[in-house]
């Protein structure tokens, strides 16, 4: 009889052991694959699931922040009798999704992400006789504002470019690139500072030594989204200004011209002189004809100075030709651009705009800080386009809100409307002249504070905007096709050809 007792209560005291584990195999909290990210001053959930046929109605469920120095009990919520806890510290943060536990949703919702919520947080769910618990990394991040690139000083025979942007969390890494997306050989100094919110406002410089490659990228990484905020600017040849040998030898055949027709003109002088009274009264009617053609002479000879003046200006902005890409990241949702980046246009299945939104705008990739640059834009017969300049607050805003229209101010351009040219200065109508208008230059010239657009093809000057430039902000070429649709209408950067300087047949002793 003891014997029998024996084997049932070892019997009684293994089913009661076993019944924890029995139970806890019917229930599993879902472990998540990969770590949540928050982003700061936002909501984020923090995943915890139960899978189970039915969840018990007498569960309490814990949230805890586990860290080395401490552990915070951020909340927890009983559903026998409803009650709910929060730290201090979190306190009208936290939330529960009440209406879905019944469907195993054990999640904590945590209201305006701060920079002090990172670490692991555990999610533990105890019934009367059962409990799992699981762990949940909590990643918290800024995504950083837009980084901007600005000309601070001349440093030696090199220039000092500081790249600057705002708001960033974890500390970002900065890398400076040349044209190639390859690190730069030059040593930059980066200064981050750290806001009492916890985020940092980054600042890097670097000196660009002449002679080294011209094209300048700052690239801010967020190593937790894998994330980059990059700006670029071309810096053209602005510390050694040299003369082309072409340039010196066009002003040197055009003082001869003058000096030969001072001394023709001198000669003639001197025979008029000694000429006898009698030759002059029968020579009397042959000089009036000759000065009617030597009027004529000097006005065409007057004329071929001005051409060849302008045609002079014109060569001197093509020298300063710098290539050009769009950027498909600042361009208006409705534009289209080629793989290669150089062309645009208006996408045909977009609906039709009045004419108030025509200005869909693209930007290009490079930005200028100094100096000066040229380039060219294919437009061909089309009668209705936009293009030019702007600053770099408007092409933020462009990038930002994908804006249809240009602002009051901050830019620059030549518009043709209808066939008709307007400058964007109170859009005054321009004369036009005879011209195929087919390739457009543009000249940016800040050491004038003007910018210049010319027919190129026959090198004629169209007009000249003033422009009130502001000391080392960017600006960056635009264009607009505006109600140009399909590809076969598409405005596109035209490649230029400058003239290469002659070398000389022999070397000189």
């Amino acid at each position: 009889m003891d014997s029998l007792f024996q084997w049932i209560t070892a019997i009684q005291i293994l089913t009661f052991l076993q019944t924890p584990y029995l139970i806890r195999g019917e229930y599993k909290i879902v472990h998540p694959e990969s770590p949540v990210i928050g982003f700061l001053g936002e909501d984020v959930t923090l995943p915890c699931r139960v899978t189970a046929t039915s969840i018990p109605g007498d569960i309490t469920l814990h949230w805890r922040l586990v860290r080395p120095q401490e552990n915070i009990d951020v909340s927890s919520y009983n559903r026998g009798n409803k009650e709910e806890k929060q730290d201090e510290r979190y306190w009208g943060r936290t939330e529960f999704f009440h209406h879905e536990m019944n469907t195993g949703n054990m999640s904590l919702k945590l209201k305006n992400a701060q920079v002090s919520d990172a670490g692991n947080y555990m999610c533990r769910v105890v019934s009367e006789n059962w409990y799992d618990e699981v762990v949940i990394e909590l990643h918290v991040t800024a995504r950083g504002g837009e980084s901007s690139i600005f000309m601070e000083d001349y440093a030696d025979q090199g220039i000092g470019l500081t790249c600057r942007s705002e708001g960033w969390f974890p500390e970002p890494q900065v890398l400076w690139l040349d044209s190639k997306g390859q690190k730069r050989t030059e040593k930059p100094t980066t200064s981050n500072t750290k806001t009492p919110a916890g985020i940092y406002n980054i600042e890097s410089a670097i000196n660009i030594e002449p002679g080294s490659d011209n094209e300048v990228s700052c690239k801010i990484i967020n190593n937790i989204l894998k994330t980059a905020s990059e700006s670029r600017v071309l810096i053209s040849d602005v510390f050694f200004p040299t003369t082309s040998p072409w340039m010196t030898a066009f002003l040197i055949i055009l003082f001869l011209s003058v000096a030969l027709i001072a001394t023709v003109g001198y000669k003639l002088k001197n025979n008029n002189d000694t000429t006898s009274r009698s030759d002059k009264e029968c020579l009397s009617s042959q000089r009036e004809s000759d000065k009617k053609t030597g009027k004529i002479a000097i006005q065409e000879i007057q004329e071929n100075i001005d051409r060849l003046s302008a045609e002079l200006e014109f060569r001197r902005a093509q020298s300063y030709a710098v290539p050009i890409t769009l950027d498909p990241d600042c361009k208006h949702p409705e534009l289209k651009l080629s793989e290669d980046q150089k062309r645009v246009w208006k996408d045909p299945s977009s609906p039709e705009l009045d004419a108030a939104s025509w200005a869909l705008l693209v930007v290009g990739k490079e930005g200028f800080v100094v100096g000066r640059q040229y380039w060219e834009v294919e437009v061909g017969e089309k009668l209705d386009w936009e293009l030019g300049v702007l600053c770099q607050s408007v092409r933020d805003r462009v990038k930002r809100e994908k804006a249809e229209t240009l602002p009051e101010e901050g830019y620059w351009s030549l518009k043709r409307s209808q066939g008709d040219f307007f400058s964007s200065i109170e859009n005054a109508k321009i004369e036009k002249r005879d011209g195929p208008y087919k390739v457009i230059g543009v000249f940016l010239d800040r050491e004038e504070k003007k910018i210049s657009f010319y027919e190129a093809e026959v090198m004629l000057l169209i007009t000249t905007v003033p422009a009130d430039f502001t000391e080392k902000f960017l600006y960056y070429p635009f264009l607009s096709p505006r109600n140009n649709t399909g590809e076969q209408k598409a405005l596109a950067i035209h490649p230029i050809r400058v003239p290469v300087p002659l070398k000389p047949l022999r070397k000189e002793k």
